[in-house]
């Protein structure tokens, strides 16, 4: 249940775009202009040049234009992190730098169903947080199932080799069966490692350097949670956003990343606990965007904690992440009985400082635990119980409905042309980022699994309860 996604951030761009010619008139018209540019390189005696750089012409550029992948869905949203086609260097948060859960566009050069494991090692404690990566390393919360201590483990990206772990005493709180004493993701950035966990009704929020050493840790306050903590922190430049949406006194504070020292703190009404993780969105006006039952869907500033806007639009608990979509933020709650909810802002179109609601979608379509994946042009829900429906981003029209049997709490990730999710049993289920359902493979984990994949430096990563495992996407 709580091995949670993704926090997302929200930020309007400029929402201008280059006006256009149409197709036809505007490469005919190119096509004549360089063919007298050409003819007037080579009457000034320039034959080799003019030969050498004449311009496609128009029937040969038509063809080569339809050969190439139709236009992506206008994003009006820049993340805090690079959102590049390669592979990403680095995974350092919950579902990537961006949060959006995109591991890339180059052709993966293997059968992910039937490629054999680069790498493989056993975890120094079990749980449900997902691995990051920053700088060839990758980091991973556990817990001892013995003592209860929780654990930061460093480990080598080319061999998962152990570099050092840093070991917290603890207490064993009760969770729920889906959750874990270490679901929490941590973060990383180019100096320093942050992670957080719950021992004794308190939340602890912890820096260390990358070799290890504490920098600080502080408890930003208590935390109460019917079924534990799983939340996992975000950040925007100095500030490291701490949620603290719990069944207790609620809060969300920013606190100093070089310090731990508390910047502010935005008091919030308390319901059911949330699990969600922030969304950072850069820009002129950086936001935060905040996902709770007792305040629907928040923007804060990030500089000072201020409220820039909130919509009250969920009825249930929250624990997806929210993401963006084009011009859109998407977000769900939901309960254990499948009673969910998607919802869809405009934030750029408000009337007396709330976002237009652009459409809803209910129960059987919209995911609970699992975060939303956005594509070029689709929008997946994964749902819990295994039924994945590919919608219409724009206007949350269904496309198609397939099911991969199974649960879930992981997130699904894109990785090209491919659609991967994991299921709590740890089935591995590969399906194609298409306009028509197709499942391209399978295959298993050890173990079970509530954590969401990571991409970086091109691997793919997987983390089953007690295990690491590691795919080479460049070889065959």
């Amino acid at each position: 249940m709580l091995s949670d996604d993704a926090l997302h951030q929200n930020n309007f761009l400029r929402p201008g775009v280059a006006p256009c010619l149409p197709a036809s008139g505007w490469r005919t018209s190119r096509w004549l202009i360089g063919r007298l540019f050409f003819g007037l390189l080579a009457a000034a005696g320039y034959p080799d040049l003019a030969r050498s750089e004449q311009p496609e012409e128009p029937q040969a550029a038509a063809e080569r234009l339809a050969e190439q992948p139709p236009p992506r869905l206008r994003e009006r949203f820049r993340f805090a992190g690079e959102r590049s086609g390669l592979w990403p260097k680095s995974w350092p948060r919950l579902r990537g730098s961006s949060a959006a859960g995109i591991g890339g566009s180059l052709s993966v050069e293997c059968d992910l169903a039937t490629k054999t494991w680069e790498w493989s090692i056993a975890l120094p404690g079990s749980g449900h947080a997902s691995p990051v990566v920053s700088q060839g390393r990758i980091y991973v919360t556990s817990a001892d199932p013995e003592t209860a201590s929780r654990i930061l483990s460093c480990h080598e990206l080319t061999d998962g080799h152990l570099r050092w772990r840093a070991d917290q005493q603890a207490t064993r709180d009760h969770h729920h069966a889906q959750n874990s004493l270490a679901s929490s993701s941590p973060i990383v950035d180019a100096t320093a490692v942050y992670w957080s966990w719950a021992s004794a009704e308190r939340l602890w929020v912890e820096a260390l350097d990358h070799e290890g050493r504490r920098l600080w840790q502080v408890s930003p306050g208590p935390y109460v949670a019917e079924h534990g903590y799983a939340a996992s922190p975000a950040v925007w430049e100095h500030v490291l956003i701490v949620p603290m949406d719990q069944d207790g006194p609620s809060s969300v504070v920013g606190l100093d990343r070089k310090t731990g020292r508390q910047l502010w703190r935005l008091p919030r009404q308390t319901a059911r606990t949330s699990y969600a993780t922030p969304l950072v969105l850069e820009g002129d006006e950086p936001v935060v965007i905040l996902s709770s039952m007792a305040h629907g869907l928040t923007a804060v500033d990030p500089r000072n904690g201020q409220v820039v806007w909130e919509r009250a639009c969920f009825p249930r608990r929250t624990v997806s992440s929210p993401i963006t979509v084009g011009e859109l933020l998407v977000a769900t709650c939901g309960e254990g009985g499948g009673n969910n909810l998607l919802v869809a802002l405009r934030p750029g179109e408000q009337e007396n400082g709330e976002p237009e609601v652009a459409y809803q979608l209910e129960r059987g379509v919209a995911p609970y635990v699992p975060t939303p994946l956005a594509t070029a042009e689709r929008l997946y829900l994964w749902g819990d119980r295994g039924v994945v429906t590919c919608v219409d981003p724009a206007s949350g029209a269904t496309r198609w409905r397939g099911r991969v049997g199974g649960s879930y709490s992981s997130s699904p990730i894109a990785v090209s042309d491919i659609v991967l999710n994991v299921s709590a049993d740890g089935d591995v289920v590969l399906i194609a980022d298409a306009d028509r359902f197709e499942v391209l493979g399978r295959r298993q984990l050890d173990e079970p699994s509530r954590a969401t994949p990571a991409v970086a430096d091109g691997r793919l990563l997987f983390r089953s309860e007690r295990r690491l495992y590691a795919l080479d996407l460049t070889r065959p």
